[in-house]
């Protein structure tokens, strides 16, 4: 799947970085799924995972910019002073929902 980051000028798109979930480091997805509470899950929605997400985006902002530079080749800090936090909450729920699937695949195969 395809991540894509926006980097705006007021509202204009000047730049958008992109990567691919399946090429994520280990260490960066373990750093962002510890800093998410999956107790507080009951549905497992989007929309529910967004909320999660939203709290750690806006409590833990120092962490979540080591995280999106780790996902984002070449991202710089002012680049991340100019994207949208609905976008970046966006990127961190796809890779939640990635990862999520991807522990969960072992576990279906048949004996």
């Amino acid at each position: 799947m395809e991540l894509k980051l926006n980097i705006y000028n007021k509202k204009e798109i000047v730049k958008t970085y992109t990567a691919e979930t399946y090429d994520l480091m280990f260490g960066t997805v373990e750093d962002l799924i510890n800093l998410i509470d999956l107790d507080k899950l009951q549905t497992g929605s989007d929309t529910e995972l967004f909320k999660l997400i939203m709290d750690v985006v806006m409590n833990g902002f120092g962490t979540i910019k080591v995280l999106l530079k780790d996902i984002f080749d070449g991202l710089t800090e002012d680049e991340l002073r100019n994207t949208k936090t609905k976008d970046i909450a966006s990127i961190l729920v796809e890779v939640v929902k990635y990862t999520i699937v991807e522990a969960t695949k072992g576990g279906n195969g048949k004996n």
